[in-house]
């Protein structure tokens, strides 16, 4: 293929991936909501086969017809927010960073164009993120008390539902760093393995297909947190302001990373076992919401972490 065929190449398929992104920004977003998590997708694919410019482009060009058409930020926004993911992904894919460099990357980058563009937005508008959960959360608190109420609870035992559910919230709001680094993970990784698989079947060979039975955290991941909590304690004991806080986000993050790894293992040993792909999903997901066994995931993840049951580390050296 000639110069001028790929350039025609790059042009269709940019002109094809910035139609697709504002007819879904202007109609899918409000029927097909949950497809948002998938917009980087296909920023991503287009600069894998044809050059990062295109993905930088192609995003900049779909964000103001998006502004155009809508005559409002919103839609442009969405497509914004997600523009450092695509890049990102499509760095480490085009360079080749292994497995964890991608994730670690892409989900640090996400996270921080999360926070600007919550920062730009209560900057230009009234739009506060913060107030904005709180009040989400008393309006739930009131339409829990409506129910119980209806349900004929007697007055003294509405007042301790309120301050159980009041303590509950209070934890919520003080994990929200620990919320948006788990959320900034899982659109990550959801992107990263549906391009791998999509650019694989496309031909390109070199692309690692990110398994989730092949997740495994960093090797110095268990001092990394023993430090932070080192540090953490460490705070608590100059006094500095926060570090309740601190130690919370870091218990909750190290829960849910090694509960990661735990399902992981179960994924990997039911793939092992021959188990067909809904069922194993079913299973996990039953892992996740089942709170005792979550425990056993978190422990399993951790034992993986120092004993490497399943040989990966061998397989990497």
């Amino acid at each position: 293929m000639d110069n001028n065929d790929k350039i025609k190449k790059s042009i269709v398929e940019s002109i094809i991936v910035i139609s697709i992104m504002v007819i879904y920004a202007v109609y899918g977003i409000h029927f097909i909501p949950s497809l948002m998590l998938l917009i980087p997708l296909p920023f991503i694919i287009l600069g894998v086969r044809n050059h990062i410019y295109n993905n930088i482009l192609s995003i900049v060009i779909a964000s103001l017809i998006i502004q155009l058409l809508l005559g409002s930020t919103t839609g442009a926004s969405l497509v914004l927010l997600f523009a450092p993911l695509s890049i990102a992904i499509n760095y480490c894919i085009k360079y080749k960073k292994n497995n964890m460099e991608t994730i670690l990357i892409s989900t640090v980058v996400f996270l921080i164009s999360f926070l600007l563009i919550i920062s730009l937005g209560e900057k230009v508008s009234d739009f506060n993120f913060t107030k904005s959960l709180e009040n989400f959360l008393s309006q739930s608190i009131n339409m829990q008390l409506d129910i119980f109420k209806e349900l004929g609870v007697s007055n003294e035992e509405l007042l301790r539902i309120a301050e159980s559910l009041e303590d509950q919230n209070k934890t919520i709001m003080v994990r929200i760093p620990s919320f948006l680094i788990i959320i900034s993970f899982l659109i990550t990784y959801i992107n990263i393995f549906f391009a791998s698989i999509a650019l694989r079947k496309m031909g390109y060979g070199y692309v690692n297909v990110q398994r989730f039975s092949r997740f495994k955290l960093p090797n110095n991941i268990i001092p990394g947190i023993g430090i932070m909590f080192l540090a953490a304690y460490i705070m608590k004991s100059l006094e500095i302001q926060y570090h309740g806080a601190l130690i919370l986000n870091i218990t909750f993050l190290a829960g849910f990373i090694f509960m990661v790894q735990g399902l992981a293992v179960v994924d990997f040993l039911l793939i092992k076992a021959k188990i067909k792909s809904i069922l194993r999903f079913i299973l996990l997901a039953l892992n996740i919401f089942i709170l005792p066994t979550s425990t056993i995931m978190f422990l399993i993840g951790v034992a993986d972490s120092i004993f490497d049951s399943r040989k990966l580390r061998r397989q990497r050296s």
